[in-house]
């Protein structure tokens, strides 16, 4: 780690030691054409004026800061040489034409420098035409074509610029009648100079027609990146064969910035406005110009005077421009946002993912939101605020939605802006805002399936423990009893035949041991789980017990259940409190004269808590040990709990029980 830091820090240095290089080499230029060089008889070439400078500084500037924040992207170094390049030619041809001019010729290098001012500028515009867009946003070709691709690149500019360098080319457009002191034969210059045009032309036209296919295939926010440098770059080539040097001047100033902004920050000019309106309002403009101008020309080969080619022009332009102008914008649209121009369709797509199963429902939804809007984090938090799934990391200002579902809020949805955004924009919101529901049935979904799962846990759990206890009971209980009848009636039996006085006594004791049979099957009906319980849980069976005493109901006491966040029950706890709270219910009603009743069933400090209080009577009608309040103490007892029965404040009657969720 310590090397590459040390690596990134030299390429840093490196990269603004060639910017300073770069304006050091500008400054130079006011001296070498101080004292009215540039109105001595002979040279024809303008001045560099500010725009130069301009333009030198932007590249400098743009590719030293993003060397520094990118320092393995190559983009930086390809605007950092290029200014170099541009200023080398600036530089060396404003010392070539005073060196060359001077009457005492006392200056070196005067030849030399313009040469090397003949060629240094060919370098420097196509590295960023050629070359650049291959390698951007990333700094690194997208594929190995287009590897190969800059290598034919950069090889077609090596040819161009040798056939510059060895020819007499430019070398006398400052200061005419220059020459150098060679002569390149013709072959050489038609062999080399046929190839390089052949391969710069292809190489040319195929990055800006890849480039081109390579925005309409991205995604954001690769796809916004590469047409805000197509735009540039085709502006700047759209005025390079024009006769206004300033429109080329402004166009080609623009590309550093237009990269290092596409770059690193994307959104921060509001590109995609302006892209949209770029796209639109230019091919309208032209195709405004090019009907008005063709048919006011046709027709006034018709009628030569009067504004009737004009007016029939305008009506076609009225005609033409409303549908053209609908169907152009909704190609610009689909070019520039890409699957975002069509906002039913993503919710259609979204949609379609209910359809497909997943291990994870919410988090898979919740990753195609985040793709279908391109926010750079989205996260789903229940109404208590614990986190339910997260996709991405925060970025920016987000944007909170609620998650509803027939009414219920189930939690809430924060969307983060898009990558390079500082906040979430009205049009994603409104994306977002139609994807949510589909999100919400999702969560809900999840949900029911849980408590499902849940219940189906607790519902199997409780009856094998149920058949266990009833195994249990009738192998210890109920069996040696059977036993026991059968062997007095086989005794009774032997007894008739050989000693019939013993009979009466033996078929008495049968008839006991029958009793005690009778008794066990009631103890062991008793003790049968209710089916409460299994249909309705805990808080269902309560509800249901308090109904059947008429509890809420008319002239009877009012009810209150409340009932925490319980996590699975044992069988055994959930029991043995359904059966403490019953017991109690049942007291309530028949002795307290009670006009309102309250249940509380919570959890705290791994045990189950249940409350039962009333406002009735109090314990003077419970007064002693009675079998209720005895079998409430034996079932809580069992299970390690304990029950406390006493007068609730100002009156009534308090029972507190205490049963911990793990059974010893």
């Amino acid at each position: 780690m310590g090397t590459l830091r040390d690596e990134d820090l030299v390429r840093r240095i490196g990269g603004w030691s060639l910017a300073a290089l770069t304006l050091a080499l500008f400054g130079t230029v006011p001296l070498s054409l101080s004292g009215g060089v540039m109105s001595r008889p002979g040279i024809v070439s303008p001045s560099p004026d500010l725009w130069t400078g301009l333009i030198v500084a932007g590249f400098a500037l743009s590719g030293a800061a993003l060397i520094q924040l990118r320092p393995r992207n190559w983009i930086g170094w390809i605007l950092v040489v290029s200014g170099l390049l541009q200023v080398t030619n600036v530089a060396v041809d404003a010392y070539a034409t005073r060196a060359l001019t001077d009457p005492d010729q006392s200056l070196p290098l005067g030849l030399a420098a313009a040469w090397l001012a003949s060629w240094t500028w060919i370098p420097s515009l196509l590295l960023p035409v050629i070359v650049l867009p291959p390698l951007y946003p990333t700094g690194r070709p997208a594929s190995a074509y287009w590897s190969w691709h800059v290598r034919m690149a950069l090889i077609g500019i090596g040819l161009v610029v040798l056939v510059a360098a060895t020819g007499q080319g430019g070398v006398d457009d400052t200061v005419p009648g220059t020459r150098l002191p060679w002569e390149a034969p013709a072959w050489w210059v038609w062999a080399v100079g046929l190839s390089a045009a052949i391969l710069l032309i292809s190489t040319a036209a195929v990055t800006v027609v890849g480039t081109l296919v390579r925005a309409i295939r991205a995604k954001t926010p690769e796809r916004q990146q590469l047409l805000w440098l197509l735009s540039v770059v085709a502006a700047m080539l759209a005025t390079v064969f024009t006769e206004y040097r300033l429109l080329f001047a402004i166009a080609y100033g623009l590309v550093p910035v237009a990269v290092t902004i596409g770059v690193l920050r994307y959104r921060l000019l509001g590109i995609e406005v302006a892209l949209r309106r770029t796209l639109l309002y230019v091919p309208l403009t032209l195709l405004v110009a090019l009907v008005v101008g063709g048919l006011t020309t046709a027709f006034a080969r018709l009628v030569p005077e009067g504004p009737v080619p004009l007016l029939i022009a305008s009506a076609v332009v009225a005609v033409l421009v409303i549908p053209a102008s609908g169907r152009l914008r909704t190609l610009v649209d689909r070019l520039v946002l890409g699957e975002r121009a069509d906002p039913l369709a993503l919710v259609d797509r979204v949609g379609a993912g209910l359809e497909i199963d997943h291990d994870d429902p919410v988090a898979a939804m919740l990753e195609a939101v985040a793709s279908a809007a391109g926010t750079s984090y989205t996260v789903v938090r229940d109404v208590n605020g614990r986190l339910v799934a997260e996709v991405g990391s925060p970025e920016g200002a987000g944007l909170d939605l609620p998650l509803r579902h027939r009414g219920v809020q189930l939690g809430t949805l924060t969307v983060g802006p898009r990558r390079g955004a500082s906040q979430v924009t009205e049009q994603d919101g409104r994306l977002v805002a139609a994807l949510a529901p589909h999100l919400a049935v999702v969560i809900r979904s999840a949900r029911l399936a849980e408590e499902l799962a849940r219940e189906r846990i607790r519902v199997t759990t409780a009856t094998l423990a149920e058949r266990d206890r009833l195994r249990r009971d009738l192998h210890d209980g109920l069996g040696p009893s059977l036993a026991g009848i059968a062997l007095g009636l086989q005794a009774a039996g032997t007894a008739h035949r050989t000693d019939p006085d013993a009979v009466p006594s033996l078929l008495e004791r049968t008839r006991a041991e029958a009793e005690l049979a009778v008794s066990e099957i009631r103890r062991v009906l008793d003790g049968l789980r209710p089916s409460s319980l299994d249909l309705h849980g805990l808080e269902g069976a309560v509800r249901d017990t308090a109904a059947s005493l008429g509890m809420g109901e008319a002239g009877g006491p009012t009810f209150d259940l409340q009932a925490g966040a319980l996590p699975a029950l044992p069988p055994q706890v959930e029991e043995a409190a359904f059966r403490i709270v019953a017991e109690s219910l049942t007291n309530v009603a028949r002795h307290s004269a009670a006009s309102h009743c309250t249940v509380q069933l919570n959890q705290a400090n791994g045990d189950l808590r249940v409350r039962v209080c009333d406002d009735g009577r109090g314990l003077s009608s419970l007064a002693g040990s009675g079998h209720g309040l005895d079998s409430m103490r034996k079932r809580a007892t069992e299970i390690g709990g304990t029950v406390c029965v006493e007068i609730a404040n100002p009156q009534g009657t308090l029972v507190t029980a205490v049963l911990p969720l793990e059974t010893p």
